[in-house]
Order: structure tokens, then C-alpha cells, then sequence
């Protein structure tokens, strides 16, 4: 029968050349997996150290049964089961439990916490300087002098931006004058901070939270790796990232063990 390639999928994932991390190859090798009879068995509790959850497309996909990945599964199984429009109201009622469960047990954190480390529960709780400090402390990777994507790199950018626009005071030109400025944050953000010092006590206007959800989501960007809202699009927030950030030893995408 002619054909036109073999699929090796996550095999290639612990070959000896691949990039994957030594812990994540470990873990994926440790998963004791089932005969054929048994694995349908995965759809409903971990079976064989592997879990099926349903991704972001709504199709099923078998992942290894990590801390991440039953959480993933308990909320297919409560509020991505209700339809779309119920799905806000059922967040703000479990809204405590599910912050402390994505800040326990997964890969995208809660994105609200001030600058101490203090978690709360809107971005509208923040100064215009912790979203900043936030956004480079979840997308730079500081070890190793990069961010996780570019397009990171310039979101952080834009919302510098309007940091400017909000407390420039007058028409000047942006001290941001090219996003490679934020090749280097550790430098730039203090900088740029002492420009605006009120940035660091205001609290963050409504509307530009508005614009930070807004651009966290637009198309043509990776999708940003925390979750900074629990509304009817949590499911996009929560699940849209699987296969769309670059894999390195700091971001591995739910292999939470």
C-alpha cells in the first residue's frame, strides 16, 4: 500500500537529539501505558499514567496524567461542559479556588498579583509598573537573556506604550523608541519607570485593562502564557497554547509533575 510517511508523534520527543529537557523525557519514558483493549479507559480517569482531555479544537487528545493535566480534565468535566454563556457566571463562584488551583497546579498562572507577590483578583488591582514587572517576569526568560517569543517581546512593548500615552502629559517622543530596546529588561523597565513614577502608585484605568486583555489575544502573536481573566472565553485563555510556545527548560507546557 503506498504511503506517504510514518507519524512517530511523541517518540521523537525523547530521541537523543531532540531539545526536550531531560526531566520531561524522563517522565514522558515513566508513563507504564496500556494494551489496546484498555486505553478508551483514558477518557474517564487516568489510566496507564494517561489522561484524554479535549483540546482547544474541542477534539480529544491524550496527554500524560500530570498535576496539570487533571486539572485540565476536572474543569472539561465542570465548567467546559456548561454552555459558553454559563461558563462566566460558574468562574465568579468558584473564582478563589480556581486561581489557587491554575497558581498550584499549572503552566499558565493567574496573571493579577502586585508587585510582593500578593495575588489578587483583577488587573485593575495592579499599578501600570506590576503589569509591566508581571509580563517580564512570566514571558522573559531571565537565564537565559530571552523572551519566550518576539511577539511577547513587543506585546510588552505596546503596553509600554500606553503607559506612555497615559502619563506623558504632553505630546514627546516615546522613550521606547524601538521594541529591540526590550532585549534587555532588567535595564530598560527601571529606566523607564523612573520616567513615570506615577505609573508605579496609579492603579490600572479600566480602560486600559480593557486594551491589555484585548491585545493579550489578538491574532498573529503567540498566545500569552499565564491567564489574566476568568470570563466566557477562559476555555481560549486556558487551553490555547498546547503546541504554540516555543518548548524550552523553563516553559514546558503542562508537564507539571
Amino acid at each position: 500500500m503506498p504511503f506517504d510517511g510514518f507519524l512517530f508523534a511523541s517518540r521523537v520527543m525523547v530521541a537523543k537529539e531532540a531539545h526536550t529537557s531531560e526531566s520531561v523525557k524522563q517522565l514522558i519514558v515513566a508513563a507504564p501505558g496500556v494494551g489496546d483493549k484498555d486505553w478508551e479507559g483514558t477518557y474517564a480517569q487516568e489510566t496507564g499514567g494517561i489522561l484524554t482531555v479535549n483540546s482547544e479544537l474541542g477534539e480529544p487528545i491524550h496527554k500524560i496524567a500530570t498535576r496539570g493535566v487533571k486539572l485540565w480534565k476536572e474543569f472539561d468535566d465542570t465548567v467546559f461542559k456548561l454552555p459558553k454563556d454559563k461558563r462566566a457566571a460558574w468562574l465568579a463562584q468558584n473564582k478563589q479556588s480556581v486561581i489557587e488551583k491554575l497558581n498550584r497546579d499549572f503552566a499558565k498562572p493567574w496573571f493579577p498579583q502586585k508587585k510582593d507577590g500578593a495575588v489578587v483578583e483583577a488587573i485593575g488591582e495592579m499599578t501600570y509598573e506590576e503589569v509591566v514587572l508581571r509580563m517580564v517576569r512570566l514571558m522573559y526568560v531571565a537565564h537565559e537573556h530571552r523572551w519566550v517569543d518576539i511577539s511577547l517581546r513587543n506585546l510588552t512593548g505596546d503596553f509600554c506604550r500606553r503607559v506612555e500615552e497615559r502619563f506623558a502629559g504632553e505630546a514627546k517622543p516615546s522613550i521606547l523608541q524601538s521594541f529591540s530596546e526590550l532585549d534587555k529588561p532588567e535595564e530598560f523597565v527601571p529606566k523607564f519607570f523612573k520616567t513615570y513614577p506615577a505609573a508605579c502608585e496609579q492603579l490600572v484605568a479600566s480602560e486600559d485593562a480593557a486594551f491589555f486583555l484585548a491585545i493579550s489575544q489578538r491574532p498573529g502573536q503567540k498566545p500569552v502564557p499565564f491567564i489574566p481573566v476568568l470570563d466566557a472565553d477562559f476555555g481560549v485563555w486556558f487551553k490555547k497554547v498546547s503546541i504554540a510556545l516555543k518548548i524550552s527548560n523553563f516553559f514546558v507546557f503542562l508537564l507539571l509533575v
